[in-house]
């Protein structure tokens, strides 16, 4: 399940979603939207197996 990583502040979020639009029309590349990414959203966690593990066991999918 992939999510949408969060803007570090509302001014980083128009930053980025400007970067976004200048990517999509061909004004900047791949590398430079990169950079954005980088700048101004936050860094999304690294988690381990045991992390994963204790998360999915706190939280059991809801069987209908």
């Amino acid at each position: 399940m992939a999510t949408k990583p969060k803007a570090r502040s509302r001014i980083f979020e128009a930053v980025h979603e400007t970067a976004s639009d200048l990517r999509r029309l061909g004004f900047i590349d791949k590398r430079a939207m990169q950079k954005y990414d980088l700048l101004c959203m936050e860094p999304i966690p690294e988690y381990d197996a045991e992390r994963i593990q204790g998360k999915r066991l706190a939280n059991p999918p809801i069987s209908p």
